[in-house]
């Protein structure tokens, strides 16, 4: 894990997006309060959690598994301004257990799939109030039959499904879908892949001979070499929904 950490921990972005499309999925909701409540799940570095604090006037509360994760989204709002308005916690999405109808918004971008997107959204529902919202990125197939690589990629999550199988889902759990719209590859590299190959560059010669920190960077570079060879057969989509 120390090793994973030193480079994906280290990346802009947890995953790919950008504030741009951040702004994008908060714009198609309507009606919210003047300070909203937000709940930011699996917030990584929090370059989106920053950005909703500065879009929405309300208040976030970051929850990520790693400290080091939490250490960022503080310094990263400290540094924009915003820290007053932030919260942070240390858990589990597993875990999560707050109040019904506690968050004006559930928001999370690239981590739904931790609890899967079916059981993601049925969990956090309860979380949030009656016509508010719930914002994730997920993983999605823009070409059918893709090729064997690419399924081969995204093995360890079967739920990966097309933009239509996604619409169908959040229908059949009584949500309102507000809107979605599928990641241009810019948001994967810009941020996310094109740091990832530096960093992998930077550390390739200090690891070397350590099998655990080079089995990581195997791994990195292999994930961005499918990314770049198939980018119009998957991508992430958001998809912002209405309790």
């Amino acid at each position: 894990m120390k090793y994973f950490l030193d480079v994906y921990g280290t990346l802009p972005r947890a995953g790919p997006g950008s504030d741009a499309l951040t702004r994008r999925a908060f714009g198609t909701m309507p009606d919210l309060p003047a300070a909203p409540r937000i709940l930011d799940i699996g917030c990584g570095p929090g370059r989106q959690t920053v950005e909703l604090l500065k879009i929405s006037g309300g208040t976030v509360l970051a929850l990520d598994v790693f400290p080091q994760m939490l250490e960022r989204v503080r310094d990263n709002a400290e540094q924009a301004g915003v820290a007053d308005r932030l919260e942070t916690l240390e858990q589990d999405m597993n875990e999560m257990d707050f109040p019904e109808s506690t968050f004006d918004v559930v928001w999370s971008e690239g981590a739904i799939y931790f609890l899967g997107f079916a059981a993601g959204l049925e969990k956090v529902g309860k979380f949030v109030k009656p016509g508010g919202y719930i914002a994730v990125s997920e993983a999605v197939w823009l070409a059918p039959n893709p090729p064997t690589e690419a399924v081969d990629f995204w093995k360890d999550y079967p739920e990966i499904d097309t933009v239509a199988a996604k619409l169908e889902v959040i229908r059949r759990l009584g949500y309102e879908e507000m809107g979605h719209f599928v990641f241009p590859p810019a948001a994967w590299t810009d941020e996310y892949y094109d740091p990832m190959e530096e960093r992998i560059a930077e550390k390739a010669e200090q690891w070397r001979g350590i099998p655990e920190a080079e089995a990581v960077l195997a791994e990195a570079r292999k994930e961005i070499a499918t990314f770049r060879r198939y980018p119009d057969c998957f991508s992430y989509a958001f998809f912002v929904m209405r309790k």
